[in-house]
């Protein structure tokens, strides 16, 4: 009992560390761009280092493929190092993770896409545990410290399944706030971006909403909401909340335009 009281308080002394830093650091947070002119207007200029960007949304909306466009965008430029360094970490939650369609839109957009892969780290995980214990690799392995973007994809999923008993469902939420806080941690000390993809479940009367509820927007900057009328994908951001921002987009090989 008194091991986890110290470590509560130093989660609320790195929490607080966190928020003064970010506080500090808003007016000059760093961006990549998306390789779609109309996300990085959506977003003030691209996808935000130092902070946790989340996407939900149905299956089909194209969640996945933003992720893998932002894989793409973010490993292109290797400043003329020769040396193999990773840029981004895909945390691959449900199978998802696809370096042929990663290696189309590198192709289609005129980028290597051998240098791509290089700079890209794969990490297969199948429950919660293990996806927690990549937050302590990728903080304490010095082999990550190039990365420039983070992927969960889907960031639930684990939570989901381990804690599937409507007794659990506080543990659940506990341990994913934990979780999320952590990633919001990293993301301000060693300035990378966090993209979080998640699902949507139906909530009764209430409509469909974000699996697990509204815990991934307290360590969330912003938030969209992925959709798809037909064939017409949109992507609004409902946080911050700037008056029903939206946008349309379309999949090609190329990627998302």
């Amino acid at each position: 009992m008194i091991w986890d009281i110290q470590r509560e308080c130093k989660l609320m002394i790195e929490d607080r560390l966190c928020y003064t830093d970010f506080v500090f650091n808003r007016n000059r947070l760093q961006r990549f761009t998306t390789g779609s002119l109309a996300f990085d207007v959506l977003l003030g200029g691209g996808l935000p280092t130092s902070c946790v960007t989340d996407v939900f949304g149905a299956a089909s909306t194209g969640k996945t493929q933003f992720s893998f466009q932002n894989v793409v965008t973010s490993c292109q430029n290797q400043n003329g190092d020769s040396r193999a360094k990773i840029k981004v970490v895909f945390v691959d939650c449900t199978g998802s993770f696809r370096p042929e369609r990663i290696i189309e839109i590198a192709e289609n957009r005129s980028i290597n896409p051998k240098k791509v892969l290089e700079g890209v780290s794969s990490i297969t995980v199948r429950s919660s545990s293990s996806q927690i214990d990549v937050n302590r690799k990728l903080f304490e392995d010095n082999t990550f410290s190039s990365c420039r973007l983070l992927i969960v994809d889907d960031v639930t999923s684990n939570f989901v399944s381990d804690y599937s008993k409507e007794s659990e469902i506080p543990a659940r939420q506990r341990a994913l706030a934990m979780y999320a806080r952590r990633l919001s941690y990293i993301a301000n000390r060693r300035s990378l971006s966090v993209l979080l993809t998640n699902s949507i479940r139906s909530r009764g009367d209430l409509g469909e909403g974000e699996t697990t509820g509204e815990v991934l927007s307290s360590y969330s900057l912003f938030r969209l909401h992925f959709s798809r009328v037909d064939q017409k994908r949109y992507a609004k951001l409902v946080q911050p909340d700037l008056t029903e921002q939206k946008i349309r987009f379309e999949i090609s090989s190329n990627g998302i335009s």
